[in-house]
């Protein structure tokens, strides 16, 4: 039992202490010792220094305020913030700012300080510019010989690694070895330039390889394929930048996690399958679909029984890989084995396959063979008729890269501790493909691999980058010979433990245990990839995430709220098991802004649910809860007409809470508020639930005073609260020309004796709410008395009465009030009250207020 509660408990029972009408005037607070929440850093909750982290139960907490200037400043900041993440809106305010200029400047001199002249500021401005487009400016001037040397060794690390990827990936493009080096040299020298982020290696990589060589398989002439991969760059490369300008980066938002997810755990395994030719040493049908390469396999796999040779050391390779890659994770000497292991293997295998001549002639272990030395040639030729052949593909690719890069970007500038802009991000990927296009490259992105151990082995800035294209410069000019008797399974292999731990099978368990729409979206993405094509997967991919988008927007939520009893907090029913609805009254949240796709919607939600409800708790009030709408089409507005007028005719008022600034002025321009009323707009939910009350109240009253209007049955019918009886008198009353007909007293509405339990309002203690009309001393005894019966543990306490601020005493009822806050804890399970511990407490208290203010009749 805490410190706490066994103070309280002990002057209960052995002092047989109350806590006076004036103590509970100014409350009294009890409060754990452990406050420092969920998230603490439990390091810092150690055994030594635990008795210092304590924080003292009666140690007050202030809240203070920022300072007026400070408050200011943080507000213009935000609003910025806001204006430039909608270019279009900023371009129309920008507009009207300078026509106002302009109309005002020969009537009003502007105000300039003198402190710049006007090429001062443009040269200003420019500067600023030029550095936020060329990144390359700033971070050369921060160099120093320690970042230089560990971006050196980053970048030859990289350009190692990179050698054979490049030939790799490649060969998954269906293009010759050397484009795949000329990919990983100019491209990651542009990138350096423009790019941004400090640790992202550019160049060929799987996925991207896989699209290219998917959507050109039709071409079967090697010069025209190599022609086509160029002019996909190209295109890619345009799309990039264009996007920049038009600010569309946030398109790739749309794509799903789990549809991304199983699309590329597809991909992998069909990157992984086209490298099995080069394993087993065998040829197999080119193509898309998984089944055709499986079924492929089977029949070639009686050559692979008769020269097993190659199978032995391919697997050998992927085995000395994979192990290499895991020693290097577990052991800090061999952190630089698993980069290495790429190199080592492709010069082991070389010098192997160099010096056994029985390999190559009688083993039939297929090798490289020549590769081109020297520059990459200029490949300007680009035929723009040949467009529509390759848009399909570089919009494939284009999406995929820049999601794959902006990804592996954003979670290094966290790791590192920098900001890192997705706008400047996705220009450098659209002039690394644009320029690498020109110099006969095909396209590129991110790669997850080569970033990794950029990070890991000490990068700094991008200056890793550039030593890593120097490395590919210096070997396009001077070591291609050397490659000569590589072999192919070693690059199959290389790319096989590349892109096997893409196919992220855990993701997939771990999304049935989450959410089983998501695991189903997953499989779906998966099995279309595989045996649809991949640019098939990728457009179904895209699909399935636009279709999830519209289904969420299109189908909102309607939250329903019923109120804590002892509270004016209002909660969704989901979430809150103990909440009791107001009689004639029913209030839901809508959960979206509205528009044309979902307005219809909303509306026939609304009229079934009041319907529903027709038996049970017939609906006098519609309270429409609209924090989470921030905006509303024109077609929105007249569903909401449509929605008053509706209900109106079946005698229920429309009453509106919480309505933003922004919802506010379209519902004066669509001239809602004079429409529904001025009176029906709420600041909270509850102020809107007492105005349904006090007009309810008065709609009574003015019944009973004009009886002559209606007769002893519709009277009847009022008591009752026949709806429609209501529906009479709202038509007797609108008959009345007299504007006080509808005059709404100020009537007092205060709370009954009630008791509220909710497990939702803090996170490890369930709060106990209990509302008194009248003030019981010595009360608090009994409560405490109940807790300890039930083994519940009190944890905060918070006692407070209320009445007129002058006497103590409430006008109406003509008595203190008291309200009660308990923050417990059950001491059988330690945490928050399971249902049964709920009901019987909630029992308990309810027959002790019975005995000391009598019970009320259930509605």
């Amino acid at each position: 039992c805490l410190s706490s509660l066994t103070s309280l408990q002990s002057k209960c029972e052995s002092n047989g202490a109350t806590v006076s009408t004036a103590g509970m005037a100014v409350g009294m607070h009890v409060t754990a010792m452990d406050q420092l929440g969920p998230r603490c850093d439990q390091r810092m909750l150690t055994d030594t220094h635990a008795q210092e982290l304590r924080l003292d139960a009666t140690e007050p907490v202030e809240i203070v305020l920022l300072s007026d200037d400070r408050s200011q400043q943080a507000r213009q900041i935000v609003m910025e913030r806001g204006r430039l993440s909608k270019p279009m809106a900023r371009a129309g305010r920008m507009i009207q700012c300078q026509e106002r200029m302009e109309a005002g400047s020969d009537s009003l001199p502007l105000k300039r300080t003198p402190t710049h002249s006007p090429l001062q500021e443009f040269q200003a401005w420019m500067l600023r510019r030029l550095l936020s487009l060329v990144p390359l400016i700033s971070w050369v001037r921060a160099l120093s010989w320690s970042t230089v040397r560990a971006d050196v060794i980053a970048g030859l690390t990289v350009g190692v690694m990179v050698i054979p990827q490049s030939m790799s990936y490649a060969s998954i493009a269906g293009l010759p070895y050397i484009y795949g080096m000329y990919a990983a040299c100019l491209p990651t020298f542009v990138y350096a330039i423009f790019g941004q982020s400090r640790q992202l290696a550019v160049g060929p990589v799987a996925m991207v390889s896989l699209i290219v060589g998917d959507g050109l398989q039709s071409e079967h002439d090697p010069e025209e394929r190599v022609r086509l991969a160029v002019l996909t760059a190209a295109v890619m490369g345009v799309m990039q930048v264009v996007a920049t300008i038009l600010r569309m980066g946030f398109l790739v938002s749309f794509l799903g996690h789990p549809v991304i997810s199983g699309f590329t755990s597809a991909a992998a395994i069909i990157i992984g399958l086209s490298q099995l030719k080069h394993m087993l040493g065998i040829h197999l049908a080119k193509s898309q679909f998984v089944h055709i390469t499986i079924a492929s396999i089977a029949e070639n796999a009686h050559h692979v029984v008769k020269q097993p040779m190659t199978l032995l050391l391919g697997v050998s390779s992927l085995i000395f890989l994979v192990c290499a890659r895991r020693a290097s994770r577990k052991y800090k000497r061999l952190s630089m084995l698993g980069p290495m292991a790429p190199l080592i293997c492709c010069v082991s295998a070389t010098l192997l396959l160099w010096l056994c001549n029985p390999l190559r002639d009688d083993f039939d272990v297929k090798y490289v063979g020549g590769i081109p030395s020297g520059m990459f040639p200029i490949s300007v030729n680009w035929v723009f008729s040949d467009i529509p052949k390759v848009l399909p593909t570089a919009m494939s690719a284009c999406l995929i890269g820049y999601m794959e890069s902006i990804a592996i970007g954003k979670n290094l500038a966290a790791k590192h501790g920098y900001e890192l802009d997705a706008g400047q991000e996705l220009l450098a990927l659209g002039l690394s493909n644009l320029l690498g296009a020109m110099f006969s490259c095909y396209p590129v992105t991110g790669s997850f691999s080569r970033s990794a151990v950029n990070s890991a082995t000490g990068a700094v800035s991008q200056l890793a980058g550039l030593v890593t294209a120097v490395v590919m410069l210096c070997t396009l000019l001077f070591l291609t010979p050397l490659f000569y008797y590589l072999p192919k399974f070693v690059l199959g292999a290389i790319v096989i433990s590349s892109v096997a731990p893409l196919v992220a099978y855990g993701e997939a368990i771990r999304l049935w245990k989450v959410k089983k729409q998501d695991f189903l979206l997953w499989i779906v993405a998966f099995i279309c990839t595989l045996f649809l094509g991949v640019l098939t997967g990728i457009a179904l991919a895209v699909g399935l995430s636009l279709v999830i988008v519209i289904y969420e927007s299109a189908l909102p939520q309607i939250m329903i709220l019923w109120r804590i009893p002892g509270t004016t907090i209002y909660r969704n029913i989901k979430q809150e098991s103990c909440g009791a609805f107001v009689p004639h009254v029913f209030i839901a949240r809508i959960g979206s802004s509205m528009y044309f796709a979902n307005a219809s919607f909303i509306k026939d939600m609304l009229l079934a649910y009041v319907a529903d409800l027709q038996e049970v708790n017939s609906t006098e009030y519609l309270v429409l809860e609209m924090s989470s709408v921030v905006s509303v089409d024109s077609t929105a507005v007249h569903v909401l007409m449509d929605v008053v007028t509706d209900f109106r005719s079946r005698g229920v008022q429309i009453a509106f809470a919480m309505v933003g600034n922004r919802l506010e002025r379209t519902f004066k321009k669509a001239e809602l508020f004079g429409f529904v009323g001025e009176r029906w707009f709420f600041p909270t939910v509850h102020d809107a639930v007492v105005g349904c009350l006090r007009h309810q109240q008065s709609k009574r009253n003015r019944l009973r005073s004009n009886s002559s209007i209606l007769s002893a049955a519709d009277l009847q019918g009022i008591s009752e609260g026949s709806v429609a009886a209501e529906i009479d008198l709202e038509a007797a009353l609108s008959s009345d020309h007299s504007h006080d007909a509808f005059e709404v007293q100020e009537n007092p509405v205060h709370l009954d004796n009630e008791i509220g339990l909710s497990n939702d309002i803090h996170h490890s203690c369930t709060v106990i709410f209990i509302n008194m009309t009248q003030d019981v001393p010595m009360i608090m005894s009994e409560i405490t008395g109940i807790f300890q019966r039930r083994l519940l543990t009190v944890c905060r306490a918070n006692i407070e009465a209320m009445g007129d601020s002058d006497n103590g005493l409430d006008q109406h009822v003509g008595l203190r009030r008291a309200n009660h806050v308990y923050h417990v804890r059950s001491l059988e399970s330690g945490g928050k009250l399971q249902e049964q511990e709920q009901r019987l407490v909630k029992a308990d208290l309810q027959d002790l207020l019975d005995k000391y203010l009598g019970a009320r009749p259930e509605l």
